[in-house]
């Protein structure tokens, strides 16, 4: 709420909307809505989840597993900030949708090129999993896989400290984020296996 110069009182109001399944959707679903006091609601526009018809969580977060032809895994330290998402780990290189993003595969390219100044040739999904936002909020996060022989210290890196080649196992030696250490030993598992 906020009062104008005239001494007007104005409300601020947000909405939230998606969309329900039919085979969902019941002649009560309108009740289902509650009424709560403004200081029990905190606005959170980084954390919004999109749903598909089906229910399921549309990813608006995309990450990248980096690997090279020695099978080792490139990692990016992060900053140690409050307020960011796994401060101080070691994780994968990725982030957050913009507009201009016509997809998740624009999204990871594009934060590649920012971050790092990587330009991987071929980006295959690898899996759809769920991160741990700051405020403890679930959001789901597109995961890429790309090959990319390289020097990570010669690369032009605008966020975090450093980038690194990791062999798989001494990844659980170190200090990661959220899910990186079992996207890692998936992939791994999986490069192995073929």
């Amino acid at each position: 709420m906020s009062i104008d110069a005239a001494g007007n009182l104005h409300a601020d109001v947000c909405f939230a909307f998606y969309l329900v399944p039919s085979s969902r959707r019941t002649p009560s679903a309108a009740g289902e809505a509650t009424w709560r006091p403004a200081e029990q609601i905190t606005a959170r526009p980084a954390a919004l989840t999109l749903t598909n018809l089906d229910g399921q969580a549309v990813p608006l977060n995309a990450s990248v597993v980096i690997y090279n032809e020695q099978g080792e895994y490139l990692l990016h330290l992060r900053d140690m900030r409050e307020g960011i998402w796994a401060p101080g780990c070691w994780a994968l290189l990725g982030g957050n949708r913009e507009p201009q993003d016509l997809t998740l595969e624009d999204t990871v390219r594009r934060e590649l090129k920012e971050e790092a100044g990587l330009v991987p040739e071929h980006l295959e999904v690898f899996a759809t999993e769920e991160a741990i936002t700051p405020d403890g909020l679930a959001i789901p996060v597109q995961i890429y896989a790309a090959r990319w022989n390289g020097d990570p210290a010669r690369l032009p890196l605008t966020e975090g400290v450093m980038l690194a080649w990791f062999p798989p196992e001494t990844v659980p030696q170190l200090r990661l984020g959220g899910g990186t250490l079992d996207l890692v030993q998936r992939h791994s598992c999986s490069r192995n296996a073929v």
